[in-house]
């Protein structure tokens, strides 16, 4: 006799969606399990960006409130995008910069966009190699550099009226000065270009100026390994041929002395570093530090507590080159008197001197040279403005 097939007691239906056993029973478990976890981790990440979107846009509404409302149509120009990313602070954003830019350098040698690397240890500003402005530029570039020779003009005819000897010195860049360190860089043509046609201009035009290219290659290495700036040995340098142009005008030299006050040798993280984002990472993951004996110069004097020193005659108005390594000191010592420094860091084309400008009636009237001292890289900057023009 034939037995009827099995049938299960709920109907086919249940047989399909019955729940397997054994092994294959335990691994749909665990799958299950996973995708729990999984949906739990989904939720958790999306609950961590709900609250630092809510943090950032009340960090945002609390900031425009207290300063600056914020204007739509910076989204045009970038500004606005650049000032949002100052205004949202993230946790640890700084240190994963950091370690961002490390590893990109130790990886691939890069070192950003501001940054390159010549030989081994040697890093330079690549605003130095080519300058603010692009190739295409070339022909705004010579617009600005006829503007700033109108303008050196006009300081220089201002100054001789009222007695005052102008000399301009223009520090070349680091990358003309250092070229056997360079290893594959190269300057652009037309940074040398602006620069002849510079020191043309104050040839022509008769103003005292000072060539230090010859003399800070005499003395390399010149300028620090990580800074753009020089380092004691070009400052010194530069001091001596600065000081040896302004005697002549001053016709002797001071009675002031200098003492000398000498640090222990320690690492110097330079600007080069910061701007790559290198500043605060171990040595093993960015070029070495410059180890640097930082020297002091300090004025000597012999006088009572209520006596005053001698008035300047000498007006030092520059960049950070005038405030690094010293240099405004040593120029001081060359000229055995002491030096009114008003540089300013950032100094661009005239910046300091357009900062003393308008209050120049109140200078003293002790002052004979006026030095004008500026980067090789601000003759490629735009101009800010023409401080001749101020009453």
């Amino acid at each position: 006799m034939m037995r009827e097939p099995y049938s299960h007691p709920e109907g086919s239906n249940a047989q399909k969606t019955a729940w397997p056993v054994g092994a294959s029973g335990q691994a749909h478990a665990q799958q299950l399990d996973t995708q729990h976890a999984h949906r739990r981790i989904a939720w958790l990440v999306a609950l961590i960006l709900v609250i630092g979107c809510a943090g950032a846009l009340a960090s945002l509404v609390a900031q425009s409130r207290s300063g600056t409302p914020l204007d739509a149509s910076g989204w045009r120009d970038g500004s606005l995008g650049r000032r949002l990313d100052r205004m949202i602070s993230v946790p640890y954003a700084r240190t994963l910069h950091r370690w961002e830019a490390a590893a990109r350098y130790r990886l691939l040698g890069d070192l950003g966009p501001q940054v390159r690397e010549g030989c081994p240890g040697w890093m330079f500003f690549a605003d130095g190699l080519h300058g603010p402005l692009h190739r295409d530029d070339a022909h705004d570039g010579d617009d600005l550099m006829d503007a700033r020779i109108a303008t050196m003009h006009r300081y220089a005819e201002a100054l001789r009226s009222t007695g005052i000897q102008l000399l301009v010195v223009t520090v070349p860049d680091k990358a003309r000065v250092e070229s056997e360190a360079l290893c594959g860089l190269r300057q652009d043509a037309l940074m040398t270009q602006r620069m002849s046609a510079w020191n043309r201009a104050l040839n022509e035009s008769r103003v005292a100026h000072v060539e230090l290219l010859p003399v800070l290659q005499a003395a390399r290495p010149a300028y620090f390994h990580t800074d753009v700036h020089w380092n004691a040995r070009g400052a010194q340098a530069a001091a001596q041929a600065v000081a040896a142009a302004a005697l002549q005008m001053l016709g002797k030299r001071g009675n002031t002395h200098y003492f000398h006050v000498t640090a222990p040798a320690a690492p110097r993280v330079g600007d080069l570093l910061m701007l790559a984002d290198l500043d605060a990472v171990p040595d093993a993951w960015r070029p070495a530090p410059d180890v640097v004996s930082a020297e002091t110069l300090q004025v000597q004097r012999n006088l009572g507590l209520l006596d005053d020193g001698p008035d300047a005659e000498v007006l030092l108005a520059g960049s950070s080159f005038s405030r690094r390594s010293a240099f405004a000191e040593r120029l001081g010592e060359q000229l055995g008197s002491e030096v009114w420094n008003v540089s300013l860091d950032d100094g661009q084309f005239d910046r300091a001197l357009r900062a003393v400008w308008r209050d120049r009636s109140n200078w003293p009237r002790s002052v004979r040279v006026l030095i004008w001292e500026m980067s090789e890289d601000a003759l490629s900057m735009p101009v800010a403005g023409d401080g001749t023009k101020q009453d």
